[in-house]
């Protein structure tokens, strides 16, 4: 089974929270969700805990020195924390009661954080701030909101699409994939892209989106049902009818050698994909940014979204930042993290372009240097999905998410390559949907 690589990946709830996480005292006896704070004429420090890169840590603390120009009393720090041992970094943090003010994190993190009472709720401090929080990607900001609360500001998104040679489809002589491609012309490109060079077989697609959410968005795009009936508090797993045909589909495509099977080592796919030896490759948008500074002048390729089988859909990722509900100055760190969400990521991805930002009005820097580099196909291919009225999940973002995967991985791979009756599915689905309602 292709895991969807995850450059920007929600790091696992259970890290973070140790299993169980207990109430954190406040350090100020602040508790309160009125959006208020201290003396704003008191200068004050917000601590922002970043998991991204050194270069891009540099670029969002340039990115603050405007901020705190006009905001003369307010610091902005930033914490940096690798994604290696992040959740164990945090889950001591907040143990201890020294969280920093701002932290980054996934979805998953911020729903079931924000449940345990861990996180600040920001709903009564953003509510009158219409023209802000209705300007996300359609389908973002629902999913960081729980019971009328609001937990956290999504960040980034992730884009799941393919990235395609147009050398090897004009030697081929196929026509590029467009926007609202279907599954069948895939694997049908894929089907003509395969060859055997030297008895080695050289595959059409490599590592697919694969997975029982992939067939999800199948089924959902041919009319069927969702794999999970909800982004956030999945309630009901069912594989339909459409599910069915779309992981029948893989398999006829995985016996054929047109695509990968799922056993297949993809760790350096993009140096392959660099290197011009992958047709067609499925991979998250920040692979562009690699491409784009790394890839040979030589290599012309492109990008189009993920296919359909009759109606749009989408697959939904984020990242995003929350904090602590012991946080001692809202006030002044709601205003860092509206400012973080809009004009610092306006400010630094057209330098670090690894992401589209959740806010709609910050990606246009963002798709400014796409098509500065000659990757137009590109915006039009990520606007396309990030705009999608009908989002899956690429994940379980529940607490029973451990248990319900270990079926999935006892089974699924099989089932891919079509070494266990296809009842199979219907088994590993019952198992889901007990581990959801056992404690």
């Amino acid at each position: 089974m292709k895991k969807r690589g995850k450059i920007l990946s929600s790091v696992s709830v259970l890290a973070v929270m140790g299993g169980t996480l207990t109430g954190c005292a406040s350090n100020s006896g602040n508790t309160s969700n009125s959006g208020g704070g201290t003396d704003s004429s008191k200068p004050v420090t917000v601590t922002i805990m970043s998991w991204e890169t050194a270069a891009m840590n540099k670029l969002i603390t340039q990115s603050f020195k405007s901020f705190e120009a006009q905001n003369p009393t307010i610091k902005v720090k930033i914490v940096p924390a690798p994604l290696t041992n992040y959740g164990t970094k945090l889950n001591g943090m907040i143990a201890a009661h020294q969280a920093p003010d701002i932290f980054e994190l996934g979805n998953d993190m911020e729903q079931q954080m924000g449940e345990q009472g861990q996180l600040y709720d920001w709903y009564s401090t953003a509510k009158g701030q219409s023209n802000f929080l209705n300007n996300f990607f359609p389908g973002v900001l629902t999913n960081w909101e729980e019971d009328g609360k609001l937990y956290g500001l999504p960040g980034l998104l992730n884009v799941y699409g393919y990235f395609y040679n147009k050398t090897l489809f004009d030697e081929a002589k196929i026509p590029y994939p467009k926007t609202g491609w279907t599954y069948q012309e895939m694997f049908q490109d894929a089907q003509k892209l395969q060859k055997t060079v030297d008895g080695v077989h050289e595959y059409g697609l490599y590592a697919p989106y694969d997975d029982p959410f992939e067939m999800g968005l199948y089924s959902v795009s041919a009319g069927g049902a969702p794999f999970a009936n909800s982004i956030t508090n999945a309630t009901k797993i069912q594989a339909s009818p459409q599910f069915i045909q779309g992981l029948q589909l893989y398999q006829q495509n995985i016996k054929n050698g047109a695509v990968t099977p799922p056993t297949f080592d993809a760790t350096n796919i993009v140096s392959m994909f660099e290197q011009g030896k992958v047709p067609i490759m499925a991979y998250g948008q920040w692979a562009a940014d690699q491409l784009i500074r790394e890839a040979p002048k030589s290599l012309k390729w492109g990008y189009v979204a993920n296919p359909i089988v009759k109606s749009q859909d989408s697959i939904y990722d984020c990242v995003g930042w929350a904090s602590p509900a012991n946080v001692p100055d809202p006030s002044a760190t709601f205003k860092v993290l509206k400012y973080l969400d809009t004009v610092t990521y306006e400010k630094v991805l057209p330098k670090t372009p690894v992401a589209p930002p959740a806010y709609t009005p910050a990606a246009k820097p963002y798709y400014n240097v796409l098509k500065k580099d000659g990757y137009a196909d590109m915006v039009t291919n990520l606007d396309y999905m990030l705009n999608s009225p009908n989002k899956q999940p690429i994940r379980f973002l529940e607490t029973w998410s451990t248990k319900a995967n270990q079926f999935i991985t006892a089974d699924w791979n099989n089932l891919l390559e079509d070494k266990t009756p296809i009842s199979t599915v219907n088994s590993m689905v019952d198992k889901i949907n007990q581990s959801t309602s056992s404690p």
